[in-house]
């Protein structure tokens, strides 16, 4: 089987999981190019995966002349970026989010049209996501009525990366973290959202948000709750669903990714899961599309949907965009 040519944009912390993920698929495809601005950055990566080192995209995708690149620069050098692929045909795997605004995502869903595209909402492949949908599809867990999620944490580069740039981030914790939020309710529900609102606040002496939660509701009245932080002092990670014949929790820190209970239950069933990582299974599928076997379970319209509801959360709390 002939090998995919892939590049990376980007050889900082998301950089290098995209790449370690690709690496993981060897049999498949080959790094043949590493592109960041910091000469040295892109250095240390191809010394570690392989490739060769660029600091200019254009250049880059000129000489190496990559399958597929995985964009994983900060989110104000999205849209050129994928820019460049798109003149050159290129598939592409953006990270999240998917821009700084719905406006550059419309542009980059317009400049990909006719090419392969794939937002990097990782969660989508997440085990127990995958099997918690599967759930719900069952009909186990009858109606669905809420789902909760949380993302907190205590990030240490707040106020000392471009995390918390507004400019170069597109705003804070919101359009960071909640992002994956958003997609992921919308994934258990299978459905759009229809109302959004934020309450934003921040602790720390930055310009943008580092706590947020969010209400939302679906199309089909699905209620959803969702809240994040940068600054919480005990990390959780979870999602919880409630149906109107049972519920289900998704734990990311649990050996049982997923548990779940039903009305007549005494016991709670766990589900454990010994599958690959949901960055690896992510590339696995953007190699899938590529090849052409399949058509990206995270599409253009995806990121347009998510944006959309991050436009509409900004407003709510009264930012400016």
């Amino acid at each position: 089987m002939t090998k995919r040519r892939v590049a990376v944009i980007g050889a900082g912390g998301i950089g290098g999981i995209h790449l370690r993920a690709y690496t993981a698929l060897g049999d498949r495809c080959e790094i043949v190019g590493i592109a960041d601005v910091v000469e040295e950055a892109a250095a240390a990566r191809v010394a570690e995966f392989g490739g060769r080192v660029f600091t200019n995209v254009e250049t880059m995708l000129d000489a190496v002349k990559p399958d597929a690149l995985s964009i994983c620069t900060p989110p104000k050098f999205h849209l050129e970026a994928v820019e460049a692929a798109a003149e050159r045909g290129i598939a592409v795997l953006c990270e999240k989010p998917p821009a700084r605004t719905l406006a550059e995502t419309e542009a980059i869903v317009d400049a990909m049209r006719g090419h392969l595209l794939q937002f990097a909402f990782c969660h989508r492949f997440h085990a127990p996501l995958v099997a918690a949908i599967e759930l719900i599809r069952s009909g186990k867990l009858g109606a669905l009525v809420q789902i909760e999620n949380r993302f907190a944490f205590r990030f240490a580069r707040a106020g000392n990366s471009w995390f918390t740039e507004a400019d170069i981030a597109g705003g804070g914790v919101l359009i960071d973290t909640l992002v994956h939020s958003i997609d992921i309710f919308r994934a258990l529900t299978g459905d759009e959202i229809e109302a959004a609102h934020a309450v934003l606040s921040s602790t720390l002496p930055i310009e943008v948000e580092d706590s947020a939660s969010l209400l939302v509701r679906s199309k089909g009245g699905v209620l959803g709750a969702l809240n994040c932080s940068w600054v919480a002092a005990v990390a959780e990670a979870f999602v919880r669903i409630h149906g109107t014949e049972g519920q289900a929790i998704i734990d990311y820190d649990a050996a049982a990714g997923l548990r779940f209970k039903l009305a007549n239950d005494a016991d709670w069933t766990e589900q454990h899961f010994d599958e690959p990582d949901r960055f690896l299974r992510q590339a696995a599928h953007f190699l899938d599309c590529v090849e052409g076997k399949c058509e990206p379970r995270v599409s253009g319209h995806d990121g347009l949907a998510v944006m959309g509801v991050i436009e509409a959360a900004y407003k709510s709390a009264g930012v400016r965009r």
